[in-house]
C-alpha cells in the first residue's frame, strides 16, 4: 500500500517581491518619462519666453536708438498728401527793403491784386508772409501779373513749398517774367524752352503764345530767381547767343545786376563778377501794361 506523503511537504511560499519590484520599476519609468516631459515643456516655454523677451528688447532698443539719434517721426505718403493739400495754392511773399504793419500790407496787396474774396495773410517771421488762396485761379493771377510794388518797394513772390522756415532762408526768391527777343522759331519747342528756363532760373510757366508759336517777336517765360544773385544778360543755345530781358519797371539794378531794387538804392558797393555786358536795356515793360502804361505800384 502506497502512502501519499505530498501533504507532508511544505508549500513554497509565495514570491511577493517580484510584483513589488515590477511595480516599482514601472512607477520609476513613468516618473522618469513624466519628468522628462515636464523638463521639455519647461525648456520650450523658457526658450519661447527668452526669444520673445529678446525680440521685445531689440525693438525697444531700436525705437530708443531712433529717438535718441534721429529724433524722427516718419511721415507716410498719405500724411504728406493730407498736410500739403491745404497749401497748394499758397504764395510766400516778402516786401524787400521796407517793413510795414500786417494790416497795411494786406490792404495794399488786396488793392493791387484786385481779389474780391478774402484770404488769410499769415506772418511767418523775418518779414515773410503766406497768402493762402482757396483756388488756383487767384494764385496764377498774382504770379502772371507781376512784378508787384508796394510803396515803391519790390514785392518778392514765390510758390509755397514744404518745410519752409523763414528764419533759415538764405536767399529770397521771386517769380518774374522774362523775354527772349528774336528767339529763332525752331527753339519754341517744349523741351528746349524748359531747358532755357531752368538754365536761367527755375521755370514756372511758358507763355501760351510762346508755346504755340503764335508770336515771333519774342518768347516769354515765367522764372523763379534769387534776389541776391545777379541775373544773366545772355544765354547760349547751341551756337546761338540769346539776349534776355526782364519785365517790370525798376525791377533790375543796372549797377549790380540784381533784382528787387534800383541803382539809387543799391546796397552792393562792388559790381558783381559777371560778364562785362552792360545791364542797361535789360528791362522792359510787362506785356499786360504795354497798352495802358499802368504799373502795379501803390503809393
Amino acid at each position: 500500500m502506497t502512502t501519499n506523503l505530498n501533504h507532508l511537504i511544505p508549500q513554497k511560499p509565495p514570491d511577493k517581491s517580484l510584483p513589488s519590484q515590477k511595480g516599482e520599476l514601472q512607477c520609476f519609468k513613468d516618473k522618469l518619462i513624466e519628468g522628462m516631459q515636464q523638463s521639455i515643456t519647461i525648456t520650450e516655454a523658457s526658450t519661447f519666453m527668452d526669444t520673445t523677451t529678446k525680440v521685445q528688447e531689440i525693438v525697444a532698443q531700436q525705437n530708443h536708438q531712433m529717438l535718441i539719434e534721429e529724433n524722427t517721426i516718419q511721415l507716410l505718403e498719405e500724411d504728406q498728401a493730407r498736410i500739403y493739400q491745404p497749401w497748394k495754392f499758397s504764395l510766400i511773399i516778402k516786401l524787400i527793403g521796407k517793413r510795414i504793419q500786417h494790416h497795411i500790407l494786406k490792404k495794399k496787396i488786396q488793392e493791387a491784386w484786385k481779389i474780391i474774396k478774402n484770404f488769410p495773410l499769415i506772418d511767418l517771421g523775418a518779414d515773410y508772409y503766406i497768402t493762402k488762396f482757396k483756388c488756383q485761379e487767384h494764385m496764377v493771377k498774382v504770379l502772371n501779373a507781376g512784378p508787384w510794388f508796394i510803396f515803391g518797394h519790390f514785392l518778392s513772390i514765390q510758390r509755397w513749398k514744404p518745410k519752409f522756415v523763414a528764419t533759415e532762408v538764405k536767399s529770397s526768391l521771386t517769380a518774374i517774367w522774362i523775354r527772349l527777343p528774336q528767339l529763332p522759331t525752331e527753339f519754341c519747342d517744349e523741351i528746349i524752352l524748359a531747358k532755357i528756363g531752368n538754365a536761367i532760373g527755375k521755370l514756372l510757366k511758358v507763355d501760351v503764345c510762346t508755346s504755340s508759336t503764335l508770336r515771333g517777336r519774342y518768347a516769354r517765360l515765367c522764372i523763379e530767381l534769387p534776389l541776391e544773385i545777379p541775373v544773366i544778360p545772355v544765354i547760349n543755345i547751341g551756337h546761338h547767343k540769346q539776349t534776355i530781358q526782364y519785365e517790370g519797371e525798376n525791377t533790375l539794378c543796372e549797377q549790380c545786376g540784381r533784382l528787387g531794387h534800383v541803382a539809387s538804392k543799391c546796397i552792393y558797393t562792388k559790381p558783381p563778377q559777371t560778364p562785362s555786358q552792360s545791364m542797361e536795356n535789360l528791362t522792359v515793360m510787362p506785356e499786360e501794361r504795354i497798352n495802358n502804361n499802368s504799373a502795379n505800384e501803390l503809393a
